[in-house]
């Protein structure tokens, strides 16, 4: 199977569901995972997929929550989940990229419908700054790293957000819409800038108790494809990428946190069921196409071909050898998670589909 043909495997009457196994939550529309699927329908153009994009932003949208915050995920008859443990913050920032990227270059008269559901996002994600200084606050599990030991300003969310912020800033152009958005994307990458790197590269995140300094794969992918931060910060950032690639594919947090670690109660005290992430696996340095999708993404913006081949063979090779599987253990390449994952599919269109479509 293809990677277009296991996209399509994972379409329903109300968006992509995030993997075509039906174990526990997997079959339910995604805020993230939907929104990630659609950016590889938006950049490939297939019919079938973009309509896809647009019944997954439609479903989402509907089921928008009272302050704004879009939802984790929909199931199929309707149930709603906003989070876990705590409130999902990404979801919200993925559906404004998602419904600007989709008005922009497929139906700007649908995305003039959606003011007040842009509105109401924007409200809730300055409401997540809780200091109003232009990062928000994400608690531990409040996005995709839903079982890691990360709390704070996280660097995935503000680098997800200036993504975000560009797109909506651009639709507020076209339609001369008067959204408050005092945190412009000039604002936010400088924020950014300011606040994460260092000579080392880039904080995964901080809070008042401390620096976080392992490496967050796909915080650091999306600041080098949006250009954020020093260009020698960037370029300390994507060595280290490559460096520790492994079958392939980048890990999503790098070192692994081992057992006798401080901070490994917290991934116990995380778990939801019993324990994913042990060091190599999961958020805990497994080995993710997703993360990998956005690091050729990155090398591509970069012209560094050789590396994004690179990164498209590993991606390539993990859909091909294990059907689509959501991680691989960076211990001895085994596949973990579920299999039929609909943004590993994704990551493999992104990683080598023309990409120019993206950029505002």
């Amino acid at each position: 199977m293809n990677a277009l043909d296991a996209l399509r495997a994972c379409v329903t009457p109300r968006g992509f569901v995030a993997s075509t196994e039906t174990r526990t939550n997997y079959r339910r529309v995604w805020g993230r995972d939907a929104m990630v699927c659609g950016l590889a329908a938006l950049v490939c153009g297939e019919d079938d997929l973009v309509e896809a994009t647009r019944a997954s932003l439609e479903t989402l949208a509907q089921h928008q929550g009272p302050v704004g915050q879009i939802p984790s995920n929909v199931s199929a008859d309707g149930e709603v989940s906003y989070g876990g443990t705590a409130g999902r913050v990404d979801a919200t920032i993925w559906w404004v990229l998602g419904a600007c990227l989709y008005g922009r270059l497929v139906d700007d008269a649908w995305l003039a419908e959606r003011y007040d559901a842009l509105a109401a996002c924007e409200r809730v994600l300055r409401a997540w700054e809780h200091n109003d200084a232009g990062l928000i606050y994400v608690p531990q599990s409040g996005d995709w790293a839903d079982e890691y030991a990360l709390s704070g300003y996280l660097l995935y969310d503000q680098a997800l957000r200036l993504w975000a912020s560009r797109e909506l800033h651009a639709a507020c152009r076209r339609h001369d819409w008067h959204i408050p958005l005092r945190r412009g994307p000039t604002f936010l990458a400088e924020r950014i800038g300011n606040a994460f790197a260092t000579d080392e590269g880039f904080l995964a995140g901080f809070h008042a108790g401390a620096r976080e300094t392992v490496f967050d794969a796909f915080g650091t992918a999306l600041c080098t494809w949006l250009e954020v931060g020093p260009a020698r910060v960037r370029e300390r950032a994507f060595l280290r990428a490559d460096a520790i690639t492994k079958h392939g594919l980048v890990p999503a947090f790098d070192p692994p946190i081992e057992e006798g670690d401080p901070r490994y109660a917290g991934l116990e005290q995380a778990a939801a069921e019993h324990l994913r992430n042990r060091p190599g696996r999961y958020h805990n340095g497994g080995l993710w196409p997703l993360v990998t999708g956005f690091w050729a993404m990155a090398a591509r913006r970069r012209g560094a071909e050789l590396a994004r081949t690179r990164w498209a063979e590993g991606i390539a090779d993990a859909n091909r050898a294990h059907g689509f599987p959501e991680y691989l253990d960076a211990n001895d390449g085994a596949p973990g998670g579920t299999t039929g994952q609909a943004w590993s599919a994704a990551a493999e269109l992104l990683a080598t589909t023309d990409l120019d479509a993206l950029d505002a």
